[in-house]
């Protein structure tokens, strides 16, 4: 009963609100099975690659991060991006701080409290300390989070080709469509011009 009115609901639908809901829905609606189905494939394909970018993206961040654990003892316990970030430009936490150091000169030349706060929130020490085994290393681990970061770009594409989609479906209800929307209208005592909506 439920899939009934489910079913006499989306027949009622405006096609072009239907294909603004559901791309390849409004042509589903005016009987035109061969571009409802087009339509639904590309959104699902849009779909699948939006979220398996992700997903593979969030793998491969995951693999470097344990790859960073193993050739530069980073701590396992962080999450935040910046941190692993900052393993990617620095071969040791040694060499962060000596940076951030320089930055809390330049930032606050006259104000030494003001350099030792900014010192002690953006170093770090004991367990957050890192020292890659090699140049190599640090490259890898660079190579990993590029192709994370690319599927991540890539997957950012996907809501866009959605849209897209979805305006091509509404152009295709309004432009293609088998019934007649303009005409002339020549009922009770008039003659004019008619477009249906």
């Amino acid at each position: 009963m439920l899939l009934g009115i489910s079913l006499i609901v989306v027949q009622g639908l405006n096609p072009v609100i239907a294909s603004v809901m559901v791309p390849g829905l409004g042509q589903m609606i005016q009987g035109d099975r061969s571009r409802a189905q087009t339509f639904f494939a590309v959104e699902g394909a849009i779909w699948l690659s939006y979220f398996g970018f992700n997903y593979w993206g969030d793998r491969i961040d995951g693999s470097a991060r344990v790859y960073a654990i193993d050739h530069a003892g980073a701590n396992p316990a962080r999450r935040d991006d910046r941190y692993f970030d900052d393993l990617e430009t620095y071969l040791s936490a040694a060499d962060h701080n000596l940076m951030v150091e320089r930055y809390a000169s330049w930032f606050f030349p006259n104000n030494l409290e003001l350099q030792q706060e900014y010192i002690e929130a953006n170093s770090y020490y004991g367990e957050d300390e890192w020292l890659w085994d090699s140049l190599a290393s640090r490259s890898q681990y660079w190579e990993k989070r590029r192709q994370a970061r690319e599927h991540w770009r890539r997957a950012s594409f996907m809501p866009g080709f959605a849209i897209i989609n979805r305006v091509v479906s509404v152009v295709d209800i309004l432009l293609f469509s088998r019934q007649e929307r303009f005409g002339f209208d020549t009922g009770g005592n008039r003659i004019g011009l008619y477009y249906k909506f």
